[in-house]
Order: structure tokens, then sequence, then C-alpha cells
């Protein structure tokens, strides 16, 4: 008889003005511990070479990213597990990988992972107080 194998769930969180948060940070802890899969997707650039190239400068930024490390190491976030877009929209990377959701402070990130990702819900963690009951609203309905 085989085991019956369930699909990881899997959540993705920005992190400026985002997963930088304590309640959001606590909030991805609580995840984790439930044995959901926990992704950093960021904005941001993940080396100063492609910073220049997009900047179109020859000045080094020093982008270490280490207040991100520093949460994602003391999450326990493994490195996989954290995707710089280097300022492209981050639908194109959710797209199709399982994500059941995405928080983000990005009204306008929101609306096109809403737009193209689908079934991937974005949920807004600006000015949102209701921002975790959506995800765990979310989350319970993909037990379903």
């Amino acid at each position: 008889m085989r085991a019956k194998i369930v699909p990881q769930k899997k959540v993705s969180f920005d992190f400026d003005e985002t997963l930088e948060f304590k309640p959001i940070m606590e909030y991805a802890r609580e995840l984790i511990d439930r044995g959901i899969e926990v992704w950093i997707v960021t904005s941001r650039f993940g080396n100063d070479e492609l910073y220049k190239r997009f900047f179109h400068t020859s000045t080094n930024v020093d982008l270490t990213n280490r207040d991100l490390w520093e949460v994602a190491n003391n999450l326990g976030i493994p490195e996989e597990r954290v995707h710089f877009t280097n300022k492209d929209n981050k639908w194109h990377f959710i797209k199709d990988k399982g994500f059941i959701w995405h928080l983000d402070d990005d009204y306008e990130e929101n609306k096109l992972i809403l737009k193209h990702c689908a079934p991937t819900k974005a949920i807004g963690a600006f000015n949102n107080p209701k921002w975790k009951w959506k995800c765990e609203k979310i989350l319970k309905k993909a037990e379903i």
C-alpha cells in the first residue's frame, strides 16, 4: 500500500515594508513551525553588477542585503527560498510555482499577481489590519 503524497503548502512574502516587520516575521515563523514552505520574493537586487546594469552606473553600492539575510537565517528560510527579482515584476517568478498566496505592501505587485498568477492569491500588507485573517482563510481553503 502506497502512502498518499500530500503536496507541500507554499507561500511567499515580500521583504521591504512586509516581512521586515516583527508581527509579520512572527507569523512567518508560525507558518514554518506548521510545516508550510515560506519564501521571500523581493524586488531588491541580488548583487551590485545587476544594480549597476539596471541603473547604468559604475558606482558600487555594496549590496549585501544583510538585513534580509539576517531575517531569513533567524526564521530558518534557506537561501534557495529567497528570490531577488532585480526590479522585475514579482509575478514573473511567482507564476506556476505553486504558491498559495503572496503577502506584499505594493498594490501594483499584488494587482499583477492576481491578474497573471491564478490560483495564487495576493494579499495586501499595507494599511490592512486583516492581512493575517486573509492569509489564514486562504490557507484553510487550500486544505479542502
